[in-house]
């Protein structure tokens, strides 16, 4: 999961591609919101290899609070899927404490400990 925020226009996310990417090629970057099911593509992006992963620059004005799909296509015909991911919104700063399922989890506790156990 990539996490974006909504203090600048501007984001990039890398990722590690299923194919190797070449750098004459167009891409296309098609960002879909969960919530309302709506597609946005950012066509022609650039993008730069480094090591093993994928550095993708791109703009887009993100909603807070919410999950999007995107895939990273090569322009063509037919168009050709190269990487499908996810991303959350957020503008938390400390990343490493940030969890998207706070107050989601309920730990059920048995009580009465006698671990039975049904035989037939």
């Amino acid at each position: 999961m990539h996490i974006v925020n909504t203090k600048s226009l501007s984001q990039t996310i890398y990722i590690a591609p299923r194919n190797t990417l070449s750098s004459g090629s167009e891409y296309i970057l098609r960002i879909t919101d969960e919530e309302t099911n709506t597609e946005s593509d950012t066509s022609s992006i650039e993008q730069s290899i480094t090591g093993n992963y994928v550095t993708i620059p791109f703009e887009f004005s993100f909603t807070l609070n919410r999950y999007y799909s995107f895939v990273v296509l090569i322009e063509g015909d037919p168009q050709e899927e190269v990487y499908k991911g996810k991303m959350f919104c957020t503008n938390a700063t400390e990343l490493e404490k940030f969890s998207v399922n706070t107050g989601e989890f309920s730990y059920y506790e048995d009580t009465d400990n006698d671990n039975q156990y049904i035989y037939r």
